[in-house]
């Protein structure tokens, strides 16, 4: 019998293994549990361990995507109940916030290396109370939420300020003044591709007049810089390479914070990221993500996955079948109507100006508006759709493109999977889909409105009671 035949039959007793992560007096140790005595075959990794039977309860973890299918998987807090006793007393002192914590399901009678990794998480703390010592964890997310920069200047005008990073093609970015005597910005604190134009309130100043160090990130003016000095940069170039795609973005800022990401799919559009402030890395990504319809998660072993949306999967890796459900357990949970406009924003502008030189206005007008406004846009409407479904709605969102031309290409993506209502079921299901992911294509044997396909974007699951509530698109 196969891992997956055996989540999928009913009635078996599954054991949970559990693998805490704690630091003693700066040394790396961990703890392991389990809701049944189970020791570590000589061949396994921990070899000969034992796994303490103190696992009483808790265990409710869940996760879900957006259904617009952009940025982060959203999680809520969940934990490991393990029995109040002298042996699961320590935790409440021990030094386990921000540690790993590994979930393993399997028979307690197979050696550990045939048990499923189910969940990984990083935990929160520990709560103790009369009956019980509370493991609250979240998933690997959690790693993600701390700035992107870090580095401050020491001295100078900027003396105490945020360092700036600048990613792909940005237009209109403030760069950070940093020695007034000498007339000296600081636009990125990594090498630079490009500075293609600077500007006074607007005005386009002579490149006889600056001098830029790309490799710095900064321009020395030899004249008096005049009201609000803006510029166009083509942003970080690493090991020669100008990065520029959501890919080579995203992999970049999650080798900064030494996570390896698995990125798959996602267009190669042009972008543009301007960070001076203590935003998160996981408000970038959210952001990145956004922009290309594109979404990203940490998988079941605790790799970072960042993918993109284009629909219903050409392949189905999962079965919701009628024997896993729960009887009556099938319910729709939401239809998503369709839309029939869509205005989609690009060439975002990093400092809409409020003064602007007047002979911008008189010259190029055109130039002033764009100065003026936040972003470009691009629209696109369907008025078959709104014709098909009287309630279809229109939308408007702001992303990172560079490009017309790309712009409209992720209009026209976005616009032909919002042509029809989209659909959201629930059903709870045996154990079968704890080896299920977010965003995992599935089949229903019993169809929906749309088919016999789908798309998971939830699952709460319980490994303890191996009942698991997915959420399903189409």
């Amino acid at each position: 019998m196969t891992y997956e035949q055996w989540l999928a039959t009913p009635g078996l007793y599954r054991c949970v293994l559990v693998e805490l992560d704690y630091i003693d007096a700066g040394i790396a140790k961990s703890a392991y549990f389990s809701s049944a005595a189970f020791v570590s075959a000589g061949t396994d990794s921990p070899a000969h361990t034992a796994y303490d039977p103190f696992v009483i309860g808790g265990m409710d973890f869940e996760r879900s995507l957006a259904e617009v299918f952009t940025g982060a998987t959203s999680t809520r807090t969940a934990d490991v109940e393990l029995v109040a006793i002298p042996a699961t007393a320590w935790l409440a002192g021990a030094n386990v916030a921000g540690q790993a914590i590994r979930i393993y399901l399997g028979d307690k009678a197979w050696p550990k290396a045939d048990f499923g990794q189910v969940i990984t998480g990083i935990c929160d703390g520990i709560w103790p109370d009369a009956n019980s010592v509370r493991i609250k964890f979240k998933d690997m997310a959690k790693a993600l939420q701390q700035p992107v920069l870090t580095s401050r200047h020491t001295s100078g005008n900027a003396d105490g300020e945020l360092k700036p990073l600048c990613l792909g093609r940005c237009y209109n970015i403030s760069p950070q003044l940093t020695d007034a005597g000498s007339h000296i910005y600081m636009f990125n604190s990594v090498a630079s591709e490009a500075v293609s134009a600077v500007r006074f309130n607007g005005d386009v100043v002579a490149p006889a007049d600056y001098t830029v160090d790309l490799a710095a990130g900064t321009i020395t003016f030899s004249v008096f810089p005049v009201g609000d000095v803006t510029m166009d940069v083509d942003g970080a170039k690493i090991a020669g390479t100008w990065l520029q795609s959501a890919s080579q973005i995203i992999g970049y800022l999650c080798d900064r914070v030494g996570i390896t990401a698995d990125i798959s799919g996602l267009p190669g559009y042009q972008l543009g990221l301007y960070l001076t402030d203590d935003t998160q890395l996981s408000t970038a990504l959210d952001d990145i993500c956004a922009s290309v319809g594109g979404y990203w998660l940490f998988d079941r072993l605790g790799q970072f996955t960042c993918r993109a949306f284009n629909g219903v999967p050409v392949t189905q890796t999962a079965a919701i079948t009628d024997d896993q459900n729960l009887y009556a357990s099938r319910t729709p949970r939401r239809r998503i109507t369709a839309l029939h406009e869509l205005t989609l924003g690009y060439a975002r502008n990093w400092t809409p100006l409020s003064t602007i030189a007047a002979s911008i206005y008189e010259n190029t007008p055109d130039v002033a508006k764009r100065l003026a406004s936040e972003e470009q846009t691009v629209t696109q409407s369907a008025p078959a759709v709104l014709t098909a479904y009287a309630d279809a709605q229109t939308l408007t969102v702001s992303t990172l493109i560079v490009s017309e031309a790309d712009a409209n290409t992720e209009a026209t993506r976005r616009m032909a999977l919002s042509a029809a209502p989209r659909y959201v079921y629930e059903t709870q299901q045996l154990a079968a889909p704890l080896q299920w992911q977010l965003g995992d294509g599935a089949t229903l044997q019993t169809p929906g409105t749309n088919g016999s396909d789908a798309v998971i974007t939830k699952l709460a699951e319980n490994p303890l009671k191996g009942a698991v509530r997915v959420e399903f698109w189409q």
